[in-house]
C-alpha cells in the first residue's frame, strides 16, 4: 500500500513538472548520496513566518524557497548533498548515479526507519550533458507520510512540519486561495526572481486540530 501511495505522490510530482513546460523521462533510479554547504537557522520551525496576503499569495524570496532539516535551511535547488550535510538520511545505493541530459529522478528519502515518513525532492536535467545526482537540481518537493497521525519528523516546508494543525497552519500563511476541507492551496510569487509557483498542502480532515501529512512546493519560471 506504501508504495501505491508513493507511486501516486511522485507520479503527481512528474505531471506537475509537465504543466510547466518541462518534459522529464521518467526513470526508476535508486537514490544517492550528498554532502555540502547549508545555511544555519536560529528560528524553530514553528516560528517561521510567512508574508501573504489575504487574497492566498505569498509574496517570498529565493531563499524562503527552501527546506529545514533539524535547524538547518537547505534553500533551492535542494540538492541532494545539501540535504544530507543538513541530517537527511544518507542512501549508499545513491553512489555514483547520473541522471542523462532530460533525465527526471524522483529521489525517495525515508526520514524514519519504518518507511512512514518521506521527502522527496524531484530532479530534471536540463543540462546536454550529465549530471551526478547528488548535484542535480529541483523546483519542486514534496513531503508526505502514511502515518494516520502524523507527527514532526524535524522537517518542513516553509515552516510547515508534520502533524501541524490546520489552525497553525492559516496562522502560518494565511487564508489560502484554494479550501476544500482538507486541501490547500497558496499562490507563491519571487520578488528576487522572475519565478512563480504553488504551495499546496494536504491534512487528516477538515477539522481545526487536523494534522499536516502532505506538502508539495512547486515553483517555475514566468
Amino acid at each position: 500500500m506504501k508504495k501505491l501511495l508513493l507511486m501516486m505522490a511522485v507520479t503527481a510530482i512528474g505531471l506537475s513538472l509537465v504543466a510547466c513546460g518541462e518534459k522529464p523521462n521518467v526513470e526508476n533510479n535508486p537514490q544517492q548520496e550528498v554532502t555540502s554547504n547549508t545555511e544555519s537557522v536560529n528560528n524553530s520551525v514553528n516560528e517561521t513566518k510567512v508574508a501573504s496576503s489575504s487574497a492566498g499569495t505569498l509574496k517570498l524570496g529565493r531563499s524562503d524557497i527552501a527546506v529545514t532539516v533539524n535547524g538547518t535551511k537547505v534553500p533551492m535547488p535542494y540538492k541532494l548533498k545539501d540535504l544530507e550535510s543538513a541530517g537527511i538520511p544518507s542512501d549508499e545505493t545513491r553512489d555514483g548515479k547520473e541522471l542523462a541530459a532530460g533525465d527526471f529522478f524522483s529521489a525517495n528519502i525515508y526520514l524514519d526507519e519504518n518507511e512512514d515518513y518521506v521527502l522527496i525532492p524531484a530532479y530534471y536535467n536540463k543540462a546536454d550533458s550529465a549530471v551526478s545526482i547528488m548535484d542535480a537540481e529541483a523546483e519542486e518537493i514534496t513531503m508526505t507520510t502514511y502515518a494516520d497521525e502524523p507527527v514532526d519528523q524535524g522537517v518542513s516546508i516553509l515552516g510547515v512540519s508534520f502533524g501541524m494543525t490546520r489552525s497553525e497552519l492559516f496562522k502560518l500563511l494565511g487564508n489560502p486561495v484554494s479550501n476544500d476541507g482538507s486541501y490547500f492551496e497558496w499562490h507563491i510569487e519571487l520578488s528576487d526572481m522572475n519565478y512563480e509557483g504553488t504551495l499546496s498542502i494536504y491534512v487528516t480532515g477538515d477539522s481545526d486540530d487536523a494534522g499536516v501529512s502532505q506538502v508539495n512546493l512547486n515553483v517555475f519560471p514566468k
